[in-house]
């Protein structure tokens, strides 16, 4: 077998990201969505999608690179290769494109295509892809779901009611200001624990950077004490993701601090190299891959008996379509440990349009894993087709 194409497929929408007063539901990705479709001459395809910056993505998969070899793109480097060969691709794959990448852009392809090239050996084996990553210890896991803050006390107690009622067991909010105005903070966290009620456990994503008068700017080490501290009111489960990604070692200081406090982070991490970093330096408790960025699956499946070696609980972060929490699914139910898979609910038309057989959590709050041989999502190829947009 060999590829014969790597296509970026690059979706346009007319949605905003964030959550308005007008919504119910918060959006993600709404303007902007890329897919990858990586083909071989036996008929077999993988598809992807992956969180990056799209119309530059699109060009890393299948522009024109320059003859030196770390200056190419995956699709000058793929094309004619046996994409059975997984682990040998990515490694070429990221000398192939070492100069302008190693992270970012480049990265966030190579993930794409590593899922892609998972997929299309699964399919080929006949299995599910859980069957190649290892050991399938469970056919379902328990789900939070993942939305953004509103603006107003009483809409985050309706946004938390309502995840309880569709029957969540845990329920993460993030972004929106949050860690600006403690006062404010204090108040949208109290209302969301008293509306999810005893059981049910909160995760609070604040991120490490916010806007101020329009500009982005990263907190200091005194308002990420002063954040953390008002957090300690409401226990979360965890704190996602306030430290700078290229210094791990802050989590290990804001533990020693805040003994309570339990770290997750990762979505912005690459290579196996950093999520050892937020091991060892940052003493992380909840490691994060993104699999549409990390270096997908090859990087993923390595990070593993590392993390159970050093006792750490892995939750990919799946903040995108069906396809991302399907890899997701299958990778987690491998784990020897596994306790939550995160669940997007926040809505757009490119997200929720691509596949035709929606993931849906069940009464129990938990998330089937697909169970038909490769990824186990069926494209909406109509939509998919409605909505492909001209390369830039």
């Amino acid at each position: 077998m060999r590829i014969t194409e790597v296509a970026p497929v690059l979706l346009r929408g007319d949605e905003r990201y964030g959550a308005r007063d007008d919504r119910e539901e918060a959006t993600d990705q709404g303007d902007w969505l890329l897919l990858v479709r990586v083909a071989t001459d036996e008929g077999i395809e993988g598809w992807a999608d992956v969180e990056t910056l799209g119309p530059v993505a699109a060009r890393v998969l299948s522009g024109r690179g320059m003859g030196a070899l770390g200056f190419r793109t995956i699709g000058e480097q793929l094309v004619g290769r046996d994409p059975l060969d997984i682990r040998g691709i990515w490694d070429e794959l990221y000398i192939a494109t070492a100069y302008y990448g190693r992270r970012g852009v480049a990265m966030h392809c190579i993930s794409a295509v590593d899922n892609c090239l998972w997929s299309i050996r699964a399919q080929a084996e006949g299995v599910p892809l859980s069957g190649l990553l290892g050991v399938r210890r469970r056919d379902r896991l328990p789900a939070y779901a993942s939305t953004l803050f509103r603006a107003t006390p009483a809409a985050n107690a309706a946004a938390a009611s309502r995840y309880a009622e569709l029957g969540f067991r845990g329920v993460k909010f993030g972004w929106g200001g949050f860690g600006v105005d403690h006062g404010r903070d204090r108040e949208n966290l109290a209302a969301i624990r008293a509306a999810l009620g005893p059981g049910r456990t909160l995760m609070v994503d604040p991120g490490w950077y916010v806007e101020d008068a329009g500009r982005p700017r990263t907190r200091t080490a005194a308002q990420t004490r002063a954040m953390l501290a008002t957090l300690a009111e409401t226990g979360p489960y965890w704190v996602e993701d306030f430290a700078h990604p290229e210094c791990p070692e802050a989590y290990a200081e804001a533990k020693r601090e805040f003994p309570w406090l339990r770290a997750a982070a990762g979505e912005q991490q690459a290579t196996l190299g950093d999520f050892r970093r937020l091991i060892q330096d940052g003493r992380v408790d909840v490691l994060q891959p993104d699999l549409s960025r990390c270096g997908g699956l090859t990087v993923a499946t390595a990070l593993a008996p590392e993390a159970a070696a050093a006792g750490r609980e892995i939750v990919t972060h799946s903040w995108l379509t069906d396809l991302l929490h399907a890899y997701s699914l299958h990778y987690l139910s491998t784990l020897p440990e596994a306790h939550w898979v995160e669940f997007n609910v926040a809505q757009s038309t490119l997200s929720r349009g691509v596949v035709t057989d929606h993931l849906r959590l069940s009464p129990d709050g938990t998330v089937p894993v697909p169970d038909t041989p490769g990824l186990g999502m069926t494209l909406d190829t109509d939509f998919i087709t409605a909505r492909r947009s001209p390369l830039p």
